[in-house]
C-alpha cells in the first residue's frame, strides 16, 4: 500500500454496498480499505495505544456499525472516521486512566 495512499469515497461506498449484499466476495477489498484508514488515523493523530490491538477493537466496531451506514446521511469516509477516531479517544483514555491507577497503586504501596 502506498504511503499517501487516498480513499475515494464514491469507490469505498461501492464496496461496502457490495459487502452488505455479498461479505464473502467482498470482504478482502473492504478489509484492505478499513485497515488503509485505520492506519493513517493512528499515525495522523499520534495515538498512543497499542496498534495491533487498537486495529482490532476498531475493526470489530466497523463490522457491528457496517449495517448501519447509509450514504443518504453522510459519506463513507466521514462516517467511519468519526467512528476510528471516537474509538481510539476512547482505548486511549481507557488505557490512561487504567496507568494512573496502577500508578497511584504503586505510590500507596510505597507510602505504606
Amino acid at each position: 500500500m502506498p504511503k499517501n495512499y487516498y480513499i475515494d469515497n464514491a469507490e469505498f461506498e461501492k464496496i461496502i454496498k457490495a459487502y452488505q449484499i455479498d461479505p464473502k466476495n467482498n470482504e478482502d477489498r473492504l478489509v484492505e480499505i478499513f485497515d488503509t484508514l485505520i492506519s493513517n488515523i493512528l499515525l495522523s493523530f499520534n495515538f498512543v495505544v497499542e496498534t495491533d490491538d487498537a486495529k482490532q477493537e476498531c475493526f470489530l466496531l466497523i463490522l457491528k456499525t457496517l449495517k448501519n451506514f447509509n450514504p443518504d446521511h453522510g459519506s463513507a469516509f466521514n462516517y467511519f472516521t468519526t467512528i476510528i477516531i471516537n474509538n481510539l479517544k476512547l482505548i486511549y483514555s481507557k488505557n490512561k486512566k487504567y496507568s494512573e491507577k496502577i500508578n497511584e497503586y504503586i505510590s500507596n504501596k510505597k507510602n505504606s
